[in-house]
């Protein structure tokens, strides 16, 4: 069911679920499971049995039983670490000039395999099996099983039960692909991944195998090899059948030492460098949060239960972040005109952002006093909504007086709550704000910087307007700047009529202005004409 589940989001197209797998997620998770994998390995290196699991439990045992390290399994260990850090370095310093040693830098696994199977196996045969100089590998197998059909009724029980490890081997399988294509410059196809994953465990379901995924450590050893296209796995695959069937005698006397080198040497690259850690903290704080929940819950925990926690960990802040988003009022401080940094802009026919003239970018637009902007900077939907609401009606009934004309009942029958009213009081004094004499006649909603708005933002909106009416009166105009097609869709489709200026024909119709210095100038009684822009050099 793994396999069918993957199959179906792959040929969906639903891989960028996984997009949500931040690159600092990645770092701490990849880093986590390469120490993990590491860590594992270094009971076989130095000979012990029986080490716990878990890093730092694999630390504390092997430092105490260091009297009883092996020294014959240290030495084949450490000798193989060595001659693979030695090829590798003479790679990356001769391997460009000279093919050769670029070949023989890039097969330094299979080398040291070869090499140390042989002198495993010239030490070791005429010794019996309890009394090996070192622990081998001690392969043996006569093939694969013969494929069946799975039974009806083990689909229909794990059918359910097949979504834990679906997400864990996705999760997993994904993170390796986007950590070796970083690390190797190529970019991964998130669907094709899925549906590779869904072949493969569709294949493998029919000769009783568990679910699988992408393996960090075979991974690795085929990075640190120099493999380059995926016709890897058609030789891999051969030399898997030709091992089963053949060879496994040879493999037999492969040291466990050995081969838990090379696996330490194929991860040991992938743990990210402490700068890159502490460059996260410089950056973004909650970036650098994410990367230590995923390693330290990867070290302590599981991997899965790791990269899902970062992933929630990063959904939850991108919330957060989107919730606390306010849009930035523009308005002048006195009855003088003053004027904003902005770029003048249009609407393409696209509906996108467009900048005129790029020498224009520190252009100065004045503000007229009866006229205040509204810059939302993010998408506009149900969590931030209600905030930008506010924050625009505070700005407004912080500088601007109610007008007498828009009071809807008598002194006397309002509400008892006043609460609002000596906030705004207290605010006024603290920034020592008087209000205006003249009244707020145009107010211009600026949506260069909103890809998206929901329907809770256009109801906000509504409820915005109706109260910027209430307040400054009906005589209020509401303009509209830099609208994307695919936000103004949204507004019709919600029955907010909008037109353009050039088709104005109706009062209550809002408009949408073609650029900033139009929407805040225009005038009906053709003011507008004289639009006024300063630059600044």
């Amino acid at each position: 069911m793994v396999g069918v589940y993957s199959l179906v989001i792959g040929l969906f197209g639903l891989g960028f679920l996984l997009d949500y797998v931040s690159f600092p997620v990645l770092t701490g998770f990849i880093s986590a499971a390469a120490l993990v994998i590491a860590f594992g390995q270094v009971g076989s290196l130095v000979g012990l049995t029986n080490v716990p699991s878990g890093v730092f439990n694999v630390i504390g045992d092997v430092l105490r039983r260091l009297p009883k390290w092996d020294g014959a399994t240290c030495g084949i260990g450490f000798g193989t670490l060595l001659i693979l850090v030695i090829l590798e370095k003479v790679g990356k310093k001769y391997g460009k000039r000279h093919f050769a040693i670029k070949l023989l830098a890039n097969s330094r696994a299979v080398i040291v395999l070869v090499v140390f199977t042989l002198i495993s196996y010239l030490v070791n045969r005429n010794r019996e099996k309890s009394d090996y100089a070192w622990k081998v590998s001690q392969v043996s197998t006569h093939g694969i099983t013969h494929p069946i059909v799975p039974a009806s009724n083990l689909v229909q029980k794990v059918a359910t039960r097949a979504v834990a490890p679906l997400v864990a081997s996705t999760l997993e399988h994904l993170a390796v692909g986007k950590a070796f294509g970083r690390k190797n410059n190529y970019q991964i196809d998130q669907s094709q991944e899925f549906n590779y994953l869904g072949v493969v465990n569709i294949v493998n379901s029919f000769f009783s195998t568990m679910p699988v995924g992408g393996a960090m450590s075979r991974t690795a050893v085929a990075s640190e090899c120099g493999v380059k296209s995926p016709l890897t796995g058609a030789v891999t695959a051969a030399f898997i059948l030709l091992t089963l069937y053949v060879l496994s005698p040879a493999l037999y006397w492969l040291p466990s030492a050995t081969l838990s080198a090379i696996i330490i040497m194929a991860v040991v690259h992938l743990f990210g460098p402490l700068s890159l850690f502490y460059k996260f903290w410089r950056i973004s704080f909650p970036d650098f949060v994410a990367s230590m929940v995923s390693f330290w819950v990867t070290i302590f925990v599981s991997a899965e239960i790791g990269i899902g926690v970062a992933v929630a960990w990063s959904i939850v802040w991108t919330l957060l972040r989107s919730t606390f988003v306010k849009p930035e009022i523009h308005s002048s401080s006195a009855e003088t005109a003053t004027s904003i940094p902005q770029p003048i802009t249009r609407i393409t026919s696209g509906g996108g952002r467009q900048v005129t003239d790029e020498r224009m970018e520190n252009a100065r637009i004045s503000i007229p006093g009866d006229a205040i902007v509204v810059d939302f900077n993010d998408a506009i939907f149900f969590p931030n909504a209600e905030r930008a609401k506010t924050s625009t009606l505070t700005a407004i009934k912080l500088v601007y007086p109610r007008v007498e004309s828009s009071l809807s009942q008598d002194d006397r029958e309002r509400h008892w709550s006043v609460a609002a009213e000596k906030r705004l009081e207290r605010l006024r004094a603290q920034k020592q704000i008087r209000l205006k004499e003249t009244p707020l006649a145009v107010v211009v909603w600026d949506f260069t910087m909103v890809p998206f708005i929901d329907t809770s933002g256009i109801m906000t909106l509504k409820e915005l307007k109706d109260e910027i009416k209430l307040h400054s009166g009906k005589g209020v105009q509401i303009r509209m700047v830099g609208m994307s097609d695919k936000v103004r869709s949204r507004f019709v489709r919600a029955n907010w009529h909008l037109v353009d200026l050039e088709e104005w024909r109706e009062e209550d119709a809002d408009l949408v202005y073609p650029t900033m210095e139009t929407a805040i100038w225009d005038r009906d009684d053709g003011s507008g004409a004289d639009i006024s822009s300063e630059k600044k050099g």
